[in-house]
Parts: structure tokens; sequence; C-alpha cells
């Protein structure tokens, strides 16, 4: 009997670190895919490239010589799909201030344009984890333009305040994105992108003229 007793002291442990062992490979084995909701807010840096329009002021045709940098906001969800140790997939929604503006000192007169657009973003990205909470991050994004107004001054003067060109926008942009972000154990996520429109954002079809965007957010995973 006591021969049995000290026999049941070592195979007990034994077998119970065996099961521990198989449930945790079992786990391992169910670990991927997980899915994971998150939320994400951010500023970003939004301007416009290429042709530029022409302005009118008191009968005249002016044409700016540059865009202007105009800064937004964005906020949104996103899925995280982690699909192994090494990668994942991310697509989301965010309503995305975008825009840009132009100033042009023609000499008898200094004028400055803003347009304000606002856009539903629709990115479908793919996360490469390069290290510990460290990755790149790529794939497109699909926007649907919702509304834009314009603002004019001359000489420090409101002209225009407002005024809808909602129509004067293209509705949808297409833009590849290429970013980096980092991943805390807490849940919390950085992350700084740039995105490139392949559609001319002019509705009426007489510019070639694109966004670029730089967006650096703050995001948590839950």
């Amino acid at each position: 009997m006591k021969s049995l007793a000290q026999t049941h002291r070592f195979i007990i442990p034994i077998i119970t670190t065996i099961m521990l062992l198989a449930n945790q490979q079992a786990s391992a084995q169910q670990e991927y895919p997980i899915s994971r909701f998150g939320i994400r807010a951010g500023g970003n840096v939004n301007s416009w490239t290429n042709e530029f329009p022409s302005l009118e002021f008191q009968g005249t045709l002016v044409y700016p010589d540059a865009w202007k940098t105009h800064f937004g906001g964005h906020f949104g969800v996103y899925v995280n799909i982690r699909l192994s140790q090494l990668v994942g997939l991310e697509p989301g929604i965010l309503y995305t201030q975008k825009g840009t503006g132009t100033t042009l000192d023609a000499g008898g007169f200094v004028a400055e344009g803003t347009i304000n657009s606002n856009y539903l973003d629709l990115p479908l990205l793919l996360r490469l984890y390069v290290s510990d909470g460290f990755n790149i991050f790529l794939g497109p994004q699909f926007s649907y333009h919702l509304s834009s107004n314009y603002d004019l001054e001359v000489d420090g003067s409101k002209i225009t305040s407002g005024e809808d060109t909602t129509d004067t926008i293209s509705e949808l942009d297409i833009a590849p994105v290429l970013g980096i972000g980092y991943e805390f154990p807490n849940g919390f996520n950085v992350n700084l992108s740039g995105e490139l429109g392949m559609l001319t954002v002019d509705g009426i079809g007489n510019l070639s003229t694109y966004n670029r965007n730089i967006r650096l957010s703050v995001g948590y995973t839950f």
C-alpha cells in the first residue's frame, strides 16, 4: 500500500502536467483567427496636388501657384482580425475631415481660399507584425465624399463663408495606404500613415487634382 501511495504521488503530478500542456496546445491551435473590436481617433494633414483652378475676382481670372495644407480630424471603428502571430486583417470605417486651400498674392490684393471636405473612409488594411507590438500596414482605402464648403477672404475681409460646393467634388475616391503602428499590451495603439488619392477630386472634370493625406491616430482595441 505504501508503494502504491508513493506511485500515486509521482503519477498524479505527471498526469496533471500532461493535461495542462495538452490544454495549452489545444488553446494555441484555436488561438487564430481572433477578432477584436476597436475605436480610433486622431488628426490628419491634407492637401491637393497637381493642377490648380482659377479664381475670379472683380472680373479677373487669377491662378494660384500652390495648395495650402489643411488640418482636420478623424474618428471611427475597426475590427482587427488576427490571422496568425505575424499577420492581421483590419477593415474599418472612419469619418475624416479633408480639404485644402490656396493663397494668391496678385500684387493689388491677397486672396485666400479654403475648401473643407468631409469623407467616409473605408480602409481594408493588412498588418504585418514584425516584432512585439510593432507593425507595418498597407492596403486600399475606399472613400465616399459626404459634403464640402468653401471660404474666401480678400485682404483679410470675408467674401464667402461656408458656400456649399458638394456638387463640385467627386463622390468617390480610392487611395493606397501605407503606414506603421505600435500596439501596447494594454490595448492602446498608435498609427502613422500616408494616403495617395487615385481619383481626381474635381467633380466637374476640368482638373486632374488628387487628395494627399497624412494621418496620426490613437486607438484602443477591446
